[in-house]
């Protein structure tokens, strides 16, 4: 796992099912530091893990692959152990994707 080593272990764990999750239904991601986009439309776990707080915050943008249409948006802000998961789009397919990822 390419998270920063700062980060808390419950935080890692949701956002790695998150991640996992969202790449899982076909879905790329950005990511968004607060001040930069260092990941655009990407489906690399990896890459995607590596960029994650760098800030106090971090979005993300989901999109589906095979047609590009914007599924949501998804805010975390890291120090909140299991409430990481902030904000999100409130749409049915959001809903999906961050229910079950915090348990």
């Amino acid at each position: 796992m390419a998270f920063p080593s700062y980060m808390r272990s419950t935080e890692t764990k949701i956002v790695g099912a998150l991640i996992k999750k969202a790449l899982g239904l076909g879905y790329l991601v950005s990511v968004y530091d607060g001040m930069e986009w260092p990941v655009k439309l990407s489906d690399d776990y990896e890459k995607i893990t590596a960029e994650i707080a760098a800030t106090d915050s971090t979005e993300f943008v989901f999109r589906k692959a095979e047609d590009g249409s914007k599924v949501g948006w998804l805010m975390l802000v890291h120090g909140n152990d299991e409430d990481v998961i902030c904000d999100h789009t409130d749409n049915q397919l959001m809903n999906e994707l961050v229910e079950g990822v915090d348990a």
